[in-house]
């Protein structure tokens, strides 16, 4: 229930505190007063679009702020607790700031929020009907929607609506891989050619490096070859070659040593020399081999070098960026190669879907057929107790073909209205006048509200179009729907002011140049007053208060 709600620099109201109580709650004033604007307030808070033009023009900011009384175990605490919000035991204060800077803000119980928040709780909270919603009746939507909420398939309806998303996308799936047959056949030629080329290649990591180093070897060939003939000479064929020397002195010292043993340790470095000389000489005929051995070898590398280069400009920088693009085409072309396989079983999801959405629309229009012929005799009763006498109203509820299958199902569903005698019951924009739907959606929203599972409802103008004739009449409906819940209703009709257990009334006035809306609690002689005023204008005479203290007295 929303126990009260402050407004600060909105449209003309400067500042105003606005209590409500429990049952039916009405808001009256002449033309113009402002009593819309506390409606908007409401609306804010409970997620409304923020626009700066509301602000007062002599204010940079404007601030609503409502209080209402926190349900056990609705679903307002649900949404509190998905969102981290600390919820007290009595209180919920939701407040919106706007601000001329496009900046607004909203805060549940002082803690920021996003405006979707706001209005996922506003849901739980209020229902709001605003002047043009017997209009909204007009709309095959709305009537569908509000059929389903009589028939509390609304549950149903979102579980439908969220296998037909998913049906809709497993078909866009199947249809994307069917389509892309054509392509699929072009890009496995591709992939085999890629796999083809590079398995050719016999490609190994590190190869061009050793391949490039080995080149340099073959590029100076010749400088290598008499390099090693040179030292071959100055280690062993020359007259005057490091090994014969060696050899000569180790001799000489071993001969001496046989004379004094202090000479033979001496030849033993010269024996360790002669030894190296000779791995030298074998290391660098080792060498020669490898020059000698192939001719033609630089060609051999240049071309192995060429084709890694070219390979390298179409599949990677390396020889391992090469391998795993290779890897990873022969990985497509296998699945390309399953295609058949994996459209077989997205086919097979696709129809196991369907089945179920089909199942579901099947489920949700016997649903909404008996519900139809539940509510249209409700409504019609309503409607003849709201004054149209011979109303026949009827629902009907018409499936489209399997096929054409929708978010919301089957049903295209059509609320169809004769006030007149003799006159079969038609579509409601085809044969409503403006009182008629007016008195419509009022008997709609009175079998409703039975169904409602929100504590406030708000009417604005709910008796738009009716005359005085059946005011009575809607000021007892309003009244049986403020039974166990709170009701707000804007009003022009003095008999449903006057069966209100609070009654606020909303007044302009001009001071210091501006226009300012206040709201006061009405009771005892201002109460009379102003629903005389609604009895007979701006004038009031005698027998218009006593009319008033009668309608007060009998409500």
């Amino acid at each position: 229930m929303l126990r009260e709600i402050r407004i600060k620099n909105f449209a003309v109201i400067e500042t105003v505190t606005v209590p409500f109580a429990p049952g039916l709650n009405v808001l009256t004033g002449e033309t113009g007063a402002g009593k819309s604007i506390v409606i908007d307030a409401i609306l804010l808070v409970s997620g409304g679009r923020g626009q700066t033009d509301v602000i007062r023009s002599d204010a940079e900011t404007a601030t609503v702020e409502a209080v209402f009384d926190l349900p056990r175990g609705g679903g307002a605490r649900g949404v509190l607790e998905e969102a981290g919000i600390p919820a007290d035991e009595s209180a919920l204060v939701i407040r919106r700031e706007l601000a001329r800077s496009g900046r607004h803000r909203a805060f549940v119980n002082d803690s920021p929020v996003t405006v979707g928040l706001l209005e996922r709780l506003g849901e739980q909270l209020a229902e709001i009907h605003g002047q043009h919603e017997h209009q909204r009746l007009l709309q095959p939507l709305a009537q569908l929607e509000l059929l389903d909420r009589f028939a509390d398939a609304e549950d149903a309806v979102a579980r439908m609506a969220a296998l037909h998303a998913e049906y809709r996308a497993a078909a866009q799936e199947l249809e994307r891989l069917r389509g892309a047959d054509r392509d699929r056949a072009q890009r496995e030629d591709l992939l085999r050619f890629q796999v083809s080329e590079l398995d050719a290649a016999r490609l190994r990591v590190g190869e061009e490096e050793e391949l490039r180093a080995e080149r340099r070897r073959w590029q100076h060939a010749e400088r290598f070859s008499s390099g090693l003939v040179e030292v071959t000479q100055l280690l062993l064929e020359d007259r005057d070659a490091a090994a014969g020397r060696v050899a000569r002195a180790a001799r000489v010292l071993g001969d001496l040593g046989r004379l004094d043993g202090a000479f033979a340790d001496a030849a033993t470095p010269l024996d360790a020399a002669a030894a190296q000389i000779e791995e030298a000489l074998l290391a660098v005929r080792k060498l020669r081999e490898g020059i000698d051995a192939e001719p033609g070898r630089l060609e051999a590398i240049d071309e192995r070098l060429d084709a890694i280069a070219r390979l390298k400009r179409k599949y990677g920088d390396t020889e391992a960026a090469m391998l795993e693009l290779r890897d990873a085409a022969a990985a497509e072309l296998d699945r390309g190669q399953r295609h058949d396989e994996i459209v077989a079983a997205k086919e097979r999801r696709a129809a196991e879907l369907l089945t179920q959405l089909r199942a579901a629309a099947s489920a949700v229009s016997e649903t909404r057929r008996e519900a139809a012929g539940r509510l249209g005799p409700r409504v019609q009763r309503e409607l003849r107790e709201l004054g149209v006498e011979r109303a026949r109203f009827d629902i009907a509820v018409e499936a489209a073909p399997a096929e054409q299958i929708q978010a919301r199902g089957l049903d295209h569903v059509e609320f169809r209205l004769s006030a007149n005698p003799g006159e079969d019951p038609r579509p409601l924009a085809r044969v409503a006048s403006g009182g008629e739907l007016s008195r419509t959606m009022l008997a709609v929203e009175v079998v409703l509200a039975n169904y409602e599972r929100v504590p406030t409802m708000v009417f604005d103008e709910v008796d738009a179009g009716v005359g005085a004739r059946v005011a009575g009449t809607v000021a007892d409906k309003l009244a049986v729907t403020a039974r166990g819940r709170q009701v707000l209703c804007v009003t022009h009709l003095a008999p449903i002011a006057a069966r209100a257990g609070h009654h606020l009334l909303v007044a302009k006035a001009v001071r210091a140049g501006r226009t300012r809306a206040g709201v006061a609690v009405l009771s005892g002689a201002a109460r009379v007053e102003e629903i005389a005023r609604m009895l007979g204008g701006e004038r009031l005479t005698d027998t218009a208060r006593r009319h008033a203290r009668e309608l007060l007295a009998g409500k």
